[in-house]
């Protein structure tokens, strides 16, 4: 059968995917290989979430086919969604349809022995937004890291002034339920003992439906049930979707990790609202104080973008020193990027000089405070679930998703050991197992 290279370009979700994918193919009977140069077909998931990973996304097509130009190239995701890339690939399926892409290969290949997919089963790319129904990609039993993903949703109602992947992922729809924990029971089979919970929106999770996040924290509760799962972290929430309700739920699911990635975008009330988020300073900073209430010192992640358009010194000041009282543990801080067809693109841009400057100064500020907040672990005990080995250690993680190093004396990759916390360098934690 045909030999297969898979890469994935961007988020969680992408990886997921290209997973689930790698699955299907490998049932079909298909090798799976590490190089495209022995490759018989190349398949890339695209991202578009910044103007860089899209220009990634385009070059890395076409290095495959410059690597094997007798290879079939394939492009998928997000990228391959909005943009023309039929010039530097044989089949471009974009974010729905996945399930096609077996076939299709087989096809293009002249190995098929079904009825040749027409133009007509194939839906235009441009026709995502009309899409309603969830794709089911199958159990994804192959994953490899001890930390297994979990897609449970895809789309986004948001429609931020600076994003395309509502446009690229089209509306929300949620995988059912009943899927959902067949998987996560595969997985804890396998010897996974985490799973992270992943979508474009995943607070949205059933909210076509009518349902809003009680919905994510009842899932929580349910996978909780789980005897063999250890670990449930959830993926990136939306601000207000961390509501009384859904804490007080969530809180009865004790397998899920004290660990929230809370989007921010931005510490500027004036700069949120140009950014058409729903959320303000004031309300984001009650959900965090909620949640630090009911968990002990949670850690707090987030994004946060810098140079958007229009931002005057005075508003980045403002996202700086509300980052700064938040005190969170880690922090994305990635400039802003002009997206194609979206409100930003049409306001006024910050030079780039000035991006530069801020994203260095909230990226200074970001390494002291996950320094402070992994400094507050030394002398304590942790569970860490091992992950590989570096060096003369084996590192893992530890529920808040702190990286942690112990000397490695034969442990095994997906064990989670109790450490006594010794020492910090940067913002990793080293110890010794007790």
């Amino acid at each position: 059968m045909p030999k297969l290279f898979l890469h994935a370009l961007g988020c969680k979700t992408n990886q997921y995917e290209n997973l689930a994918l790698t699955q299907q193919l490998i049932d079909q009977g298909f090798d799976l290989v590490d190089k495209m140069q022995d490759a018989d077909v190349g398949i890339l998931n695209t991202c578009t979430v910044t103007a860089e990973a899209g220009r990634k996304s385009r070059q890395m097509l076409r290095r495959m086919k410059k690597q094997n130009p007798e290879a079939l190239i394939v492009a998928m995701g997000c990228y391959a969604q909005l943009s023309d890339v039929s010039a530097d690939c044989d089949i471009a399926v974009g974010t729905s349809q996945r399930n096609l892409i077996p076939k299709l290969i087989l096809q293009k290949l002249r190995l098929a022995e079904t009825s040749e997919i027409t133009s007509q089963d194939l839906r235009p790319l441009g026709k995502i937004s009309q899409e309603t129904d969830y794709e089911e990609l199958g159990i994804v039993s192959i994953q490899k890291d001890t930390r297994a993903q979990i897609k449970i949703q895809d789309g986004c109602n948001e429609f931020c002034s600076y994003c395309t992947i509502p446009l690229a992922r089209g509306r929300i729809r949620s995988r059912s339920r009943e899927n959902i924990l067949r998987e996560v029971e595969a997985l804890v089979n396998e010897g996974h003992k985490e799973v992270v919970l992943t979508g474009i929106h995943i607070c949205s999770f059933e909210k076509e439906k009518g349902r809003n996040s009680d919905a994510l924290a009842e899932l929580c509760l349910e996978l909780n049930r789980i005897t063999a799962l250890e670990r449930i972290r959830l993926g990136s929430l939306e601000p207000l979707s961390v509501t009384e309700q859904f804490l007080q739920i969530l809180k009865g699911a004790d397998k899920v990790c004290p660990h929230f990635h809370l989007s921010l975008q931005s510490g500027s009330d004036t700069v949120l609202q140009r950014m058409r988020r729903s959320y303000n300073t004031v309300q984001y900073q009650e959900r965090v104080r909620m949640l630090r209430q009911i968990y002990k010192d949670p850690s707090i992640t987030t994004d946060v973008m810098v140079g958007f358009p229009e931002e005057t010194e005075q508003e980045f000041l403002e996202s700086l020193e509300f980052v700064r009282r938040i005190n969170f543990s880690k922090i994305h801080v990635f400039p802003y990027s002009v997206r194609q067809d979206t409100l930003a693109a049409k306001m006024k841009q910050v030079p780039g000089q000035i991006t530069k400057q801020r994203a260095k100064a909230m990226l200074e500020l970001a390494e002291d405070l996950s320094v402070k907040y992994a400094k507050q672990f030394v002398g304590r005990r942790v569970e860490v679930l091992l992950e590989d080995e570096f060096e003369d250690y084996i590192r893992g993680y530890t529920k808040h998703y702190v990286r942690t190093y112990i000397v490695n004396n034969n442990y095994q990759s997906g064990e989670i050991k109790n450490v006594l916390i010794t020492d910090v360098r940067k913002d990793d934690l080293f110890g010794k197992i007790v």
